[in-house]
């Protein structure tokens, strides 16, 4: 049987993961990353990725940017940096990404 796991990349580097049973929703989102609307992107994060390249989607406050104070999420940045050089996408030189940032990740259950 699967299962989800909902990883929260936080600005201070930790990573705080909870289980679903079912695929986790905006909402549940909303509250992990502290906002109204989401926005996706993609990164290089093979450990959270269930695909073979290692691509996973980031979900991310769409205003982070616009807060004061925003906070550069590092972790999540240089992840979108390295999907960006992987695939030819470019990215503004000095962008980033700010806030806390979730990955949904798809998990076997042990007993299944």
């Amino acid at each position: 049987m699967s299962s989800y796991k909902l990883h929260t990349f936080r600005t201070d580097g930790s990573i705080k993961s909870h289980p679903y049973k079912v695929k986790p929703t905006f909402e549940d989102m909303y509250k992990e990353i502290d906002c109204t609307m989401i926005e996706r992107t993609t990164g290089y994060l093979p450990k959270y990725s269930n695909r073979k390249d290692g691509y996973t989607d980031l979900w991310m406050d769409e205003e982070s940017k616009l807060k004061h104070p925003f906070i550069i999420n590092k972790n999540i940045t240089d992840a979108w940096y390295k999907w960006a050089k992987k695939t030819g996408h470019q990215i503004i030189p000095g962008d980033f990404i700010a806030g806390n940032v979730c990955v949904i990740q798809k998990v076997q259950d042990d007993a299944a």
